[in-house]
């Protein structure tokens, strides 16, 4: 049947399916057809998915689109840029500016992140056009089948070239906006590699097993490397004036993850100029 068709093989929920019958359109073989409808091979199944308005007020700004493509856009966001507005910050959000960009496309979708990133934090953001691939991609991210890689500049030299940090990351306290290692905290996983060594300094991918808030942050202070330039985990502000940044030194290098009908889609978002130009420091000082 039309229905069992669209859950089993193409993930479709039972709350979207009734959704899009609702005020879209679902037509089989060109027609519009009913749910329990039976289906054979060869029959084609099309979905109109509902009209939606962008519910984001849109501000013109600068956007580094990665990827775009009917179903997402990805986006490598700059520093010091919130992704969505708070009472601090309302119409200078990445998603004040994706509003004005797909404003001007004539693209009609509300703006729906997959990931988010800190204020500081650079990279890879995607954004999902439609509910149906929101869905589909956070489906495929609590199966563990999105990769996402970041890359850390951090302090100091780290024990191992590649290792594991496993760690439990909890509150101190309640309404804590700091995260630290703790006992009865949540079970919290992040693989590392050791790309570069500097005389100081060490750039570190790394792959998160688990998505605890702040948890690549905490756990590189945990391990006694702290990101250069984070000003919640490193308390020595005059040791990260040395490095000159504005922002913590982290960054969401890529994303590997499929998209309906069985794409697979491989993203990378290259640095700012602010960790190029430290890169470069850092590999002077050797």
């Amino acid at each position: 049947m039309v229905r069992e068709e669209l859950i089993s093989r193409y993930c479709y929920s039972s709350r979207l399916i009734r959704e899009i019958k609702r005020i879209g359109k679902i037509s089989l073989n060109h027609k519009e057809c009913f749910l329990g409808q039976q289906i054979k091979p060869g029959d084609i199944i099309e979905i109109k998915m509902p009209r939606e308005d962008i519910d984001g007020e849109p501000v013109a700004g600068k956007l580094n689109v990665v990827y775009e493509d009917d179903e997402l856009l990805v986006v490598n966001k700059p520093p010091l840029c919130v992704t969505h507005p708070t009472k601090s910050h309302q119409l200078d959000t990445l998603a004040n500016f994706i509003s004005y960009y797909w404003q001007e496309q004539g693209t009609a979708a509300k703006i729906r992140f997959i990931n988010r990133l800190d204020r500081d934090t650079t990279g890879i953001v995607a954004i999902a056009k439609n509910k149906y691939v929101h869905h589909y991609v956070q489906k495929e991210m609590n199966s563990g089948k999105v990769k996402k890689v970041y890359h850390a500049f951090v302090h100091g030299r780290l024990p191992n070239e590649v290792g594991i940090i496993d760690a439990p990351i909890g509150q101190p306290y309640e309404d804590s906006i700091h995260r630290i290692v703790m006992e009865s905290g949540k079970p919290s996983v992040t693989r590392y590699r050791v790309l570069e060594e500097y005389r100081d300094a060490s750039l570190v991918e790394l792959v998160l097993e688990t998505g605890r808030t702040h948890q690549i942050r905490v756990h590189l202070k945990y391990l006694g490397n702290p990101i250069i330039g984070d000003p919640l985990y490193h308390s020595d502000k005059q040791e990260d004036d040395c490095f000159g940044m504005s922002h913590q030194a982290l960054h969401a290098r890529s994303l590997e993850l499929s998209l309906p009908q069985k794409k697979q889609l491989y993203v990378l978002a290259e640095y700012n100029n602010e960790l190029i130009d430290l890169r470069k420091r850092l590999i002077d000082k050797i």
